[in-house]
């Protein structure tokens, strides 16, 4: 029995080096549609939802569709003239935390919605996302590094990023405040394994690295729709936080074995997040005049 339970605590901790390297790093994205914009909400493959158990299928990554996640009649104000609306996608990277250093593949997240002229951002739906889209992913390797546990019962590993709250978007700097938690899915993890929570979240503080680069229309490369698009804007966030885990195996008794392999919960040195994002951004009254001016 004793040779059982150290067998099952030592894969669970291999998974959770592969699952808090590869989840916050590297969530796929999809999500549920909101109304009447169940294109943009979606991966191009089409996949909905945003589950989180072990059996979620990987999303595809995201590309930028049209303005359907931008509830305008919330964000834009016609007699101030004031609201825009933003989407960022995060097309490359790089994290550390703890004992982890992670590449971020293109694609991995989406944060859609509009911001008004009170600098309050208004997500795409009111599906408990706030506006943030990922999905679970099968981290590469599963427990143990090796193409064939995978997809093999205990050893297979997913990972989503949540949002705990509304992001903090600033279109004027292209700056984004994103509080997150880590779910971490595994049958010896169980359904309720996190790293971070809505009362101690990871709070991403992702700054503008100098300049944002040459903006393009979105319509030269993609959609025939207004507005602008960064294609490849420099973030940066450094010295953030990370709390240990929490509710990993029964009762949380695997919780430390996440926290060793991780090196969790850490301070905040030397924990950091660099990405490169577009960011895709039109002004209120653009889109309002574009959608209520009749075809010819």
């Amino acid at each position: 029995m004793r040779k059982n339970t150290t067998r099952s605590a030592v894969l669970a901790a291999t998974a959770a080096l592969a699952l808090v390297g590869g989840g916050v790093a590297n969530a796929a994205g999809s999500a549920e549609g909101s109304s009447g914009s169940s294109g943009s909400l979606s991966s191009s493959e089409g996949s909905s939802g945003s589950s989180t158990g072990s059996s979620a299928a990987p999303g595809t990554p995201y590309e930028f569709q049209n303005w359907d996640t931008c509830r305008l009649d919330l964000a834009y104000d016609p007699d101030t003239g004031l609201g825009t609306c933003m989407t960022v996608i995060i097309r490359d990277g790089n994290m550390r935390i703890g004992n982890l250093d992670v590449a971020v593949p293109d694609g991995s997240l989406m944060i859609a919605g509009g911001v008004t002229g009170e600098q309050v951002f208004v997500p795409a739906a009111d599906d408990g996302k706030f506006g943030v889209y990922a999905n679970p992913i099968t981290v590469p390797g599963g427990a143990f590094g090796a193409a064939s546990a995978e997809n093999f019962g205990p050893t297979a590993i997913q990972a989503t990023v949540e949002a705990v709250a509304l992001p903090d978007v600033d279109p004027y700097n292209l700056a984004v405040q994103l509080p997150v938690r880590l779910k971490l899915s595994n049958p010896l993890l169980g359904d309720n394994c996190y790293i971070g929570s809505a009362a101690t979240p990871i709070n991403l503080s992702l700054a503008l690295v100098g300049s944002a680069g040459p903006t393009e229309y979105i319509s030269t490369n993609g959609p025939e729709v207004p507005g602008y698009v960064w294609p490849q804007a420099p973030h940066t966030a450094t010295d953030f936080a990370v709390p240990g885990a929490s509710g990993c195996g029964p009762l949380g008794s695997l919780n430390w074995a996440v926290n060793l392999r991780a090196g969790l919960p850490s301070a905040g040195a030397g924990n950091s997040l660099s990405t490169t994002s577009a960011v895709y951004n039109v002004a209120g009254w653009e889109l309002d005049e574009y959608l209520n001016t009749p075809t010819p």
